[in-house]
């Protein structure tokens, strides 16, 4: 065979695998292909779970006894690109502390807004991590269980279930930062699995934490330190998103 039939031979096959190569990689067929270069459409969520609440910088919260309490919310994100996306939510958090030496505890209410970056390792399912900041509304606060302490030798207990919404601010703002795992259900739904770290920078003291427990009999005023108390924890969450155009 001629060096020139050669050639040609060997240029019509260079074309033909090319040709296939340019097919393959336009297949949305190919999951790896079609995730980084179709860009992924809005979602839609709802998510709850357990909240692991604590508060930091006041002497009668035990700061490692953790209070366990729900969140539920709704959920969103946009995406820039198929592993980076913006998130926000909208939640009812339960949030607060158990007291050192009482079988007590303390409620504080929160609607909060959580916005955060959320960043793909890999595509499905996602792996991912995600950072940013939250802010929160009091909805509501209380003291609640039972109070023991001992009086001229004497045992003394008392219930406890006080409003002590006026006592505290009614803002809060912190850090959030977590991971979590994010798996397809179907072409429209999208099923996750999620662990959270947040910390608060507001004092929750307004000024009058004389007055924070507000037991209704003087000798049951706890008599520990208030420093500058702020919220913090972990949320352990799960729940679904719904793409808005199917993938």
């Amino acid at each position: 065979m001629k060096l020139k039939h050669k050639t040609s031979i060997l240029l019509i096959g260079l074309i033909c695998i090319l040709q296939v190569d340019i097919l393959y990689a336009q297949n949305p067929r190919n999951p790896q292909v079609f995730a980084y270069n179709v860009r992924k459409s809005p979602t839609i969520g709802i998510k709850g779970g357990a909240l692991l609440s604590t508060v930091k910088g006041d002497e009668a919260i035990d700061e490692f006894a953790k209070k366990i309490s729900p969140q539920i919310g709704v959920t969103g994100a946009l995406y820039f690109h198929p592993m980076l996306s913006i998130k926000a939510e909208i939640l009812y958090e339960s949030k607060g502390g158990k007291f050192v030496n009482h079988d007590m505890k303390m409620n504080l209410n929160y609607i909060s807004l959580p916005l955060y970056l959320k960043f793909n390792f890999t595509i499905d399912p996602e792996i991912y991590i995600y950072g940013g900041g939250y802010g929160s509304y009091l909805l509501s606060a209380n003291t609640t269980g039972t109070y023991e302490i001992v009086i001229s030798e004497d045992n003394i207990t008392e219930s406890i279930n006080e409003d002590i919404s006026s006592y505290l601010n009614s803002f809060d703002v912190g850090l959030v930062g977590g991971l979590g795992v994010q798996g397809r259900f179907n072409r429209r739904i999208d099923l996750f699995l999620d662990f959270r770290y947040y910390y608060g920078f507001v004092n929750l003291d307004n000024g009058t934490a004389e007055y924070r427990y507000n037991f209704n009999h003087e000798p049951f005023w706890p008599e520990q330190n208030v420093d500058r108390p702020k919220n913090k924890g972990f949320m352990l969450t799960t729940g679904i998103l719904i793409y808005l155009i199917p993938r």
